[in-house]
């Protein structure tokens, strides 16, 4: 279960989603946007506390960082509008007409319904399905509300797991996927890309990208997929602990992949 507790963190590939007003944003030069707050300072980067858990910015990836105070400038100096620069005519008033009230925000999620039935997985809160193999179960102990984690997956030895996460992003499939790939780099020792392909999920373009690695004392094989369903970012990680049956989890792995379907 450690393992697995870990190997969740993955599938916030980006930790993009919404925090408070007062954290910070850095700006990459991948042409992301990180939000969250610095909580302490290394050599070379930054520990910063975002919505799923820490993460490690490293200073050399950084355009800039926009601090709450200077956020808080730009929007005042927007709002007022730019000086008439020397020689040019200032600009008559404009009526403005007020914008309607913003509508109150969505409850918060208080927990996610997923259904086990035979060989057939339903996560009923976002929507999906897929094909569950006999021997797996669920593993609902993972799976917590306003968290990227939305579904877990896997036999009940955790040598074979599937991992499946969703968030909100602003960039690009790609530059997702890179995120996704340094979250990998850092978990595992002795990471081996071992190949990206273009692919679909449940009809949607998809980046996928195998790998092995050194976790928890084991080599593990690793197959990694992500996918954009409009602002909503998919992550999928399927992992298998090194055996006799690698071959075929891996196999079994993509079937799984190949049937899950948006029910809406």
């Amino acid at each position: 279960m450690r393992y697995l507790e870990r190997a969740f963190i993955l599938v916030a590939a980006a930790g993009l989603v919404s925090l408070p007003a007062a954290s910070e944003e850095f700006h990459l030069k991948d042409g992301t946007k990180l939000v969250g707050t610095i909580v302490a300072y290394e050599k070379d980067s930054f520990r910063v506390e975002t919505s799923f858990g820490i993460a490690i910015i490293y200073k050399d990836r950084i355009v800039r960082i926009v601090f709450p105070e200077s956020a808080a400038k730009e929007a005042a100096e927007k709002s007022s509008g730019p000086a008439a620069k020397e020689g040019e005519a200032a600009k008559p008033a404009v009526a403005r007409r007020e914008a309607p009230p913003a509508p109150p925000p969505a409850p918060p999620l208080e927990e996610i319904v997923e259904t086990v039935t035979g060989t057939r997985y339903v996560n009923e809160t976002y929507r999906f399905q897929m094909f569950k193999p006999p021997t797996w179960r669920s593993y609902p102990q993972l799976v917590r509300p306003q968290s990227a984690l939305v579904a877990a997956l896997g036999t009940p030895d955790e040598n074979t797991l599937m991992l499946i996460g969703r968030e909100t992003y602003g960039g690009d499939l790609n530059a997702y996927a890179r995120l996704g790939e340094n979250s990998l780099r850092r978990l595992y020792e002795n990471y081996s890309a071992q190949g990206e392909r273009r692919t679909s999920v449940a009809g949607l373009l998809a980046v996928e990208r195998e790998f092995t690695g050194m976790a928890e004392g084991r080599y593990w094989t690793g197959l990694a997929l992500y996918f954009a369903r409009g602002r909503d970012y998919y992550t999928i990680l399927g992992l298998t602990a090194a055996g006799e049956t690698t071959n075929f989890q891996q196999a079994l792995l993509r079937k799984v992949v190949d049937t899950l379907a948006f029910t809406e």
